[in-house]
């Protein structure tokens, strides 16, 4: 066990361990061992040892996708245009928006300049609160990875630019106050793309600062509003979808850990509430060991949307909201309509890997994307969940079939929510008269011509047997 670690120690020093992960320093202790006798060795080894802690502690909220999940599109998990938090700082393709950042915070601490509003704080007083409250040991332990490149002064640097630079970005978004307007130079509101590509970046798992830290930053330079900051980020954005009442703003409790949290929370919260069919199962008395054994699985995949519409099922548009609430109920699939675009899959491949990360955030995006794949497979589906109004796609028929065929790729669903649905679609499906009716509507009832051509075909049938029964019966009953 001589090779290095994935988490090397540094000098070795009983009293200060120093954690080293970059390559350079992996090589150098390579060089050093190589020199090393057996007995120091083997103290050096133990010492690592000793000192060894979890690279993932509770406290991580934040992670680098793994490359299982980024190999199927890269682009989908990578910022355009901005860095938010340690892991993509110092990209040189983001150079322009930490200018812009610095410009921000410039803006802000400077007097008051037309018309906006300066903060009482300066940068050192800021810096030396945060130290003192010790905001970015906090705000450190969030990120999977330590981070060690930055020292504290380095650390609470991004912490202030990033934060402020956020807080000042929904604070001065067009559906924000009005008594807030954007600078004649401010890039971003001048620029008509800036938006959307900041809509792609801060929705990033990788692009992400503590929620608390945000709070923070609020409560020193908004400390006068009366929105809470999830209302204001919610607000910022509503115009990154389609509809924006997928958004939910309910139950202010519930406790957000980052941008990326609030907006899976805003999605998944209207569900999580109406869905407590496990925590109903535990309170009945039955051991839990059964109720993972019952969920762990999925069940067996459930015919596309042209399958089943073949076989009777019909589909209709659910009420606008929260896009999990999907019901099956008596050959009716009822299911809340959902746009289609560029952004769409950015955004879900990130509530995804987020769900695959973190432990306490259960698989209920990942369930949904399951459902979906199942139910659309080809152009065919997608047409006729458009029809439906279910659906609406701003791809092409091929690219929005291959974007829920592709989406769950590389990923685990444990307790999948849509076991029960499944399961009650495959009985209506497996009854063979729901298919030979819907053969016969299909067939016979398509259309009013169909229709009136099969009950005059009936009508002329009628009455040519009356008139056989007619033509016989002289001959079995003579007068």
């Amino acid at each position: 066990m001589g090779g290095t670690s994935d988490i090397e120690k540094g000098e070795v020093d009983e009293s200060v361990p120093v954690h080293l992960e970059r390559k350079g320093h992996s090589q150098k202790k390579k060089k050093q061992r190589k020199g090393m006798t057996v007995e120091e060795r083997k103290r050096t080894f133990n010492l690592e040892i000793s000192v060894a802690e979890s690279p993932l502690p509770f406290s991580c909220c934040i992670f680098r996708v793994p490359e299982v999940l980024r190999r199927q599109k890269k682009e989908a998990y990578t910022p355009d245009i901005v860095s938010i938090g340690p892991f993509h700082r110092g990209a040189k393709k983001l150079k322009l928006l930490e200018n812009v950042k610095k410009w921000y915070l410039k803006c802000l601490f400077l007097p008051q300049r037309q018309g906006q509003r300066s903060t009482a704080l300066s940068l050192d007083s800021l810096t030396e609160r945060i130290k003192v409250e010790e905001l970015d040991k906090r705000a450190r332990g969030c990120y999977s990875d330590p981070c060690h490149h930055l020292d504290q002064d380095d650390f609470i640097e991004m912490l202030i630019l990033d934060g402020c630079f956020l807080i000042e970005l929904f604070r001065k978004a067009p559906s924000q106050h009005e008594d807030i307007r954007q600078d004649n130079d401010d890039p971003i509101f001048n620029m008509s793309c800036m938006l959307e590509y900041l809509y792609h970046d801060l929705l990033l798992l990788e692009n992400q600062l503590p929620w608390f830290v945000l709070q923070y930053f609020y409560n020193l330079i908004d400390s006068g509003s009366s929105k809470l900051l999830r209302e204001v980020v919610i607000d910022f954005f509503k115009d990154s979808v389609s509809d924006f009442k997928i958004f939910s703003t309910r139950d202010p409790k519930i406790e957000i850990l980052h941008i990326l949290d609030l907006i899976r929370t805003s999605l998944v919260h209207e569900h999580e509430v109406k869905n407590e069919n496990v925590q109903q199962k535990q309170d009945s008395g039955v051991p839990i060991t059964n109720i993972k054994k019952d969920l762990v699985h999925l069940p067996q995949r459930i015919p596309s949307a042209a399958s089943l519409s073949e076989a009777g099922v019909e589909f209709k548009n659910g009420t606008s909201g929260c896009i999990l609430n999907i019901k099956f109920e008596k050959g009716v699939f009822t299911i809340p309509p959902l746009a289609i675009d560029e952004r769409t899959g950015p955004l879900f491949r990130n509530l995804m890997a987020y769900e695959q990360c973190y432990i306490s955030c259960k698989h209920k995006i990942t369930s949904y994307a399951v459902l979906m794949d199942n139910l659309i497979d080809t152009n065919e589906d997608v047409n006729l969940l458009c029809e439906k109004h279910i659906v609406a796609n701003w791809l092409s028929a091929d690219d929005a079939a291959k974007f829920f065929n592709d989406l769950y790729n590389d990923t685990t669903v444990i307790d999948f929510v849509y076991k029960e649905l499944c399961e009650n679609v495959h009985k209506y499906h497996e009854a063979t008269w729901n298919r030979w009716r819907e053969k016969l509507k299909r067939d016979y009832f398509d259309t009013p011509w169909a229709t009136i051509s099969f009950f005059a075909a009936f009508v002329l049938l009628v009455l040519t047997f009356l008139q056989t029964i007619y033509t016989i019966q002289p001959y079995y009953h003579p007068r």
